[in-house]
């Protein structure tokens, strides 16, 4: 069974094409949709160290 991470961390996922994908929300529009970003990178540890940078930069946006 996948290992549940915590909340505020973001998605993560392994694609089709073998890159890892990462995916968090930094905000909401006026009409309640979620506004994401999107990070990709060659390996896992790579990119946790960039959503980790980006869930940084958008704290508090």
């Amino acid at each position: 069974m996948a290992k549940r991470r915590p909340s505020g961390d973001g998605m993560v996922r392994k694609r089709e094409d073998g890159r890892w994908e990462g995916r968090i929300v930094v905000g909401h529009k006026e009409n309640g949709d979620s506004i994401f970003r999107y990070v990709y990178a060659d390996t896992q540890k790579e990119l946790t160290a960039k959503l980790r940078q980006n869930i940084d930069a958008y704290q508090g946006v």
